[in-house]
């Protein structure tokens, strides 16, 4: 039983003593009295409520204890939190600073512009208010100028050094500050040129010295009047030091030849790679300025060679080589300016010049293989967009040559407006214009095709005495573009001498002075001549579509009908949207009594040119042949509406449409 009672735990035991204690009061109380029982129930009331009381106090110091406890653990817990942030934001703070310096850094790494710092004046100078501030300004001005004059196709990030319009005077701060340790950066990491010099005066004048960078100063001299002058001359002596490939454009746009000429020399033969081919495209110009073609083509050539993704560089070398009239190299060059635009060179040309050459790319190809409506969409997106440098008129000009080619000159008339060929040629002769590389003359085209060959030679012998068209490169134009239309309207008109004596002026590698000198023989039936010149423009423009036509015609002439078939497909081959072969076959077939097959080749050149009144005229003679009187009237009704000769005027009349 002691080691049952042992066992009993301790909250055990305070409650088998109330129950012990309990049981003896009942034993007392029983044979207590009334009054002392009551006492004693009292008393032990009275305790049990201290007691009670005393339980409460404890609970509550307990709980009290217990609540600050929990404070003290979210104290504790608050203050790691805040520690924790501390820590972090001070991390952050030092991770924000290492940033900005290492941005500081790169950024003052990568700074390339032009600083231009404040001039050593007199101090008379600076009282009045010329300081060295001032000059410097009146510099920055003066280059600022220069950089709007500059007009060029070329895109910023394209040059080797480019400031741009990141340009500036620099006026130092006093004491150290933000600005001055970036400035002390940029000093130490990047690349910026700076021109610095002063002005101070001689006995009887002043001199301005300016250098850039470390180079030796230049100097001018003069009066102190002349300081706006000096300055201008220090501007493009800086201009030409720092953007030298932008000087060159300055002074081309200028038309200032002689000087632009050794400054794009020095950038083709020492310039860096990414400058030699935009070197190369511009420094024909020169070239062309002092009537040296040879020249212009080597040039070209090599700027095309190095430049296989500039389209400038492509499509320059196609305008020279049209000058030299040797179409198989213009359509080729145009091809390759086309491909330029369209892979790795876009981004080496501005937007809005690419894509305008672009246009004229492809125009240029057109006209090449005689896709005349695919060259006029060519020039209508030209003329949706923003003009540049001439654009939009020189557009309009070829669209009224192309309308001429398609036979529609109600179309060439109104694309020709007000001009005429020579105030076309005086814009021409000013540079105004943008690439023209077949350079034919839409108002003689005109002429032409209305068999007005008085009205060519009128035209043409105007042009060719205009003050303008004495020009060095008008010289060089005229040789492809005036004598040989002039030398065929003079055989046009019986004149076979003058037209000999014209033609003579030509080269013989050009493709339209071969192709002119077999129409001269065909016109005095010389066939022999004739082919043989016409083999001779075929052998130097095989893709070409003209002399195979011109072949084929002189073939058809002297009775030749089958070989003059074989020129006529051979020609539609090389020129797959072209009517002129279509109709001509057409024509041979009817004298072949095949006047069936001859209503399809017609059918087919309609669709590339519509409103050419002879086609009608001659579609409507198949049909009267194939016994269709209603669809043979139908076609002569269409050409009556239409511009043909006087002679076509009176073939309508006798085929029984008046």
């Amino acid at each position: 039983m002691a080691e049952e009672e042992r066992a009993v735990s301790q909250e055990e035991r305070p409650s088998a003593r109330a129950s012990e204690n309990a049981v003896a009061a009942v034993l007392a109380l029983g044979s207590a009295s009334r009054d002392k029982a009551d006492a004693f129930l009292d008393e032990q009331v009275r305790l049990a409520r201290k007691q009670s009381a005393l339980v409460e106090v404890q609970t509550e110091e307990l709980r009290e204890e217990k609540r600050l406890h929990h404070w003290s653990l979210r104290v504790r817990h608050i203050s790691d939190v805040m520690k924790l942030a501390f820590e972090l934001s001070l991390a952050l703070i030092v991770l924000g600073l290492v940033f900005a310096i290492g941005a500081a850094v790169w950024s003052a790494s990568r700074e390339d512009g032009l600083v231009i710092d404040a001039f050593t004046v007199p101090p008379d100078f600076a009282q009045r208010g010329v300081s060295g501030d001032v000059v410097a300004s009146e510099l920055l001005d003066r280059l600022s100028e220069m950089q709007r004059g500059t007009i060029s196709s070329r895109a910023a990030s394209s040059y080797a050094r480019n400031w741009d319009n990141d340009i500036k005077v620099e006026i130092p701060d006093t004491g150290v500050s933000v600005g001055e340790a970036y400035r002390f950066l940029v000093r130490m990491l990047g690349h910026e040129t700076h021109i610095s010099g002063e002005v101070f005066r001689t006995q009887n004048s002043i001199v301005l010295i300016t250098r850039v960078g470390s180079q030796p100063g230049s100097r001018w001299q003069g009066r102190e009047t002349d300081l706006d002058a000096l300055i201008d001359k220090a501007a493009g002596y800086v201009y030409a030091r720092t953007q030298p490939f932008r000087y060159a454009v300055y002074l081309l746009n200028r038309n200032r030849y002689v000087e632009a000429d050794p400054v794009f020399a020095a950038l083709a033969a020492s310039g860096p790679d990414s400058e030699k081919s935009w070197a190369y495209a511009l420094w024909i110009y020169p070239a062309l300025n002092r009537n040296e073609l040879d020249t212009a083509l080597a040039r070209a050539r090599r700027g095309a060679e190095l430049g296989p993704n500039l389209i400038l560089a492509q499509l320059n070398a196609a305008t020279v080589e049209g000058l030299a009239g040797h179409d198989e190299q213009v359509l080729s060059y145009s091809r390759a300016g086309d491909a330029a635009w369209r892979g790795k060179g876009r981004g080496d040309v501005a937007p809005l010049p690419g894509a305008v050459m672009q246009q004229e790319a492809l125009a240029a190809v057109a006209e090449e293989t005689a896709d005349y409506p695919a060259a006029l969409a060519a020039y209508r997106e030209i003329l949706g967009k923003q003009v540049f440098a001439g654009s939009d008129w020189s557009s309009r000009y070829m669209m009224s040559v192309d309308a001429v080619r398609l036979h529609d000159l109600t179309a060439a008339r109104g694309f020709l407006g007000n001009g005429s060929d020579a105030d076309m040629t005086q814009r021409s002769v000013a540079g105004a214009g943008w690439n023209l590389n077949t350079f034919d003359y839409p108002q003689a085209a005109m002429f032409a095709a209305q068999g007005d060959w008085e009205g060519v030679r009128r035209d043409l012998e105007h042009v060719a005495a205009m003050p303008d068209a004495r020009s060095a490169l008008m010289q060089i134009q005229t040789r492809i573009a005036i004598w040989p239309r002039l030398a065929l309207a003079y055989a046009h008109l019986g004149e076979p001498a003058k037209a000999w004596q014209a033609i003579g002026k030509t080269s013989l590698d050009c493709y339209v002075c071969l192709r002119v000198r077999g129409q001269i023989d065909v016109l005095t039936k010389n066939w022999a001549g004739a082919d043989y010149w016409f083999v001779r423009a075929v052998k130097q423009a095989p893709s070409i579509p003209f002399a195979y036509l011109e072949w084929g015609k002189m073939l058809a002439s002297k009775g030749d009908l089958d070989d003059a078939i074989a020129k006529f497909a051979a020609a539609s081959q090389k020129g797959p949207h072209f009517a002129d072969p279509l109709e001509a076959w057409g024509e041979v077939l009817i004298a072949k009594s095949r006047s069936d097959l001859a209503l399809a080749k017609f059918a087919e050149a309609a669709q590339y040119a519509p409103n050419w009144g002879h086609l009608h005229l001659k579609w409507g003679e198949a049909l009267l042949w194939s016994g269709d009187k209603p669809g043979a009237a139908k076609q002569f009704a269409l050409a009556a509406k239409l511009d043909l000769t006087s002679s076509e005027k009176s073939e309508l009349t006798r085929v029984g449409h008046g």
